[in-house]
């Protein structure tokens, strides 16, 4: 029996590998009839909670902006795409999110916005491909 993959979950920093995850998350839907959802966590620790406080709404507008653009990117291709903003340790919010959504493959960048570089995974995608119940198809 075909396994069908009808929601795709793409974790989303705007990255330049999250982009080419997404255009391939995009693709992929189109051939399976599949919807997005597209998650963005924005880190968030009591121990910086009040360093991060005065820049919260322009962090929360900025990575609006660049969702709305990847959702665009999406309904161009005729994709239905959700988005979920989250608050809290990307690895742990995914996590969690995988678990209480049904989601049948997760695609996502080898690594996000650090400044790293090297063939290995970020810790983020190292962890989705580590501890994830979903599928994950990174993408290099």
């Amino acid at each position: 029996m075909v396994e069908k993959f009808t929601n795709i979950l793409v974790p989303y920093d705007d990255s330049q590998n999250a982009r080419r995850a997404l255009k391939k998350a995009i693709a992929f839907a189109s051939l399976v009839g599949a919807t997005i959802t597209l998650v963005h966590v924005i880190s968030y620790h009591k121990a910086i909670a009040k360093i991060i406080q005065p820049y919260k709404g322009k962090l929360i507008t900025h990575v609006k902006h660049f969702m709305n653009n990847a959702k665009k990117q999406a309904l161009r291709d005729g994709i239905i795409l959700d988005q979920k903003i989250l608050y809290g340790s990307p690895s742990e919010e995914i996590i969690k999110l995988t678990n209480k959504k049904k989601f049948d493959l997760m695609i996502m960048g080898k690594r996000g916005t650090t400044k790293i570089t090297g063939p290995s995974l970020g810790s983020v995608s190292n962890a989705m491909v580590q501890n994830s119940k979903v599928p994950v198809m990174i993408v290099v």
